[in-house]
């Protein structure tokens, strides 16, 4: 059950044709009991993301970076729950959604796209806070591309559940709104260990 250079390559190249609303992303994927285990090994990519999101979390706290990034236990079990809960709550939470709509079936397909095209979009929220990690940009600014990007994530986000699901651009918003509410449950859950 590791992921190749084939299945990872393939996998990335469809989620960024779905970033782009092309259908034929969801042509990328292998649909199988073992790729939907696999997608969620897909979050071992992310890893550079993860120490940015981190050495931006620490300057966020007023710590300098020069004190080494694990140097704070507590901020950075708060962001591996950030990653790894916004992760895995959704699609946890999608069970149930997928039953209330009639789409189980379609549900280990959604999946599956929705953990790959996961990395391209923690890659690109990474994007500001590397930015603002090299000076580049000040905490404004990083707020402003977040946003940004942030709406381009969610039209993807909404293009996968209404592509990947077979439903209705309202129902599609439906799913992406219960998305943003449990990020955001996790999100709350997460800044009680600040």
């Amino acid at each position: 059950m590791f992921l190749t250079m084939d299945e990872v390559g393939r996998s990335l190249a469809g989620s960024v044709k779905l970033l782009n609303r092309d259908p034929e992303g969801l042509g990328a994927f292998e649909v199988s009991f073992e790729a939907f285990w696999r997608s969620f090994a897909a979050m071992l990519l992310v890893a550079p993301a993860f120490v940015v999101l981190l050495a931006d979390a620490r300057l966020q706290a007023g710590l300098p970076l020069e004190d080494g990034l694990f140097e704070s236990p507590l901020l950075v079990t708060r962001q591996a729950l950030l990653v790894t809960g916004c992760w895995l709550a959704f699609p946890i939470a999608m069970v149930g959604l997928a039953r209330l709509l009639g789409v189980g079936r379609r549900y280990a397909r959604y999946i599956i796209a929705y953990n790959w095209s996961a990395v391209v979009a923690t890659t690109i929220m990474a994007a500001p806070h590397a930015l603002h990690v090299v000076g580049w940009a000040t905490a404004g600014l990083t707020t402003l591309f977040l946003l940004a990007f942030g709406v381009l994530i969610v039209q993807c986000r909404w293009f996968l559940a209404k592509t990947a699901l077979g439903v209705s651009g309202g129902v599609a918003a439906v799913v992406v709104l219960v998305e943003l509410c449990v990020n955001g449950a996790v999100t709350a859950a997460a800044s009680l260990l600040a």
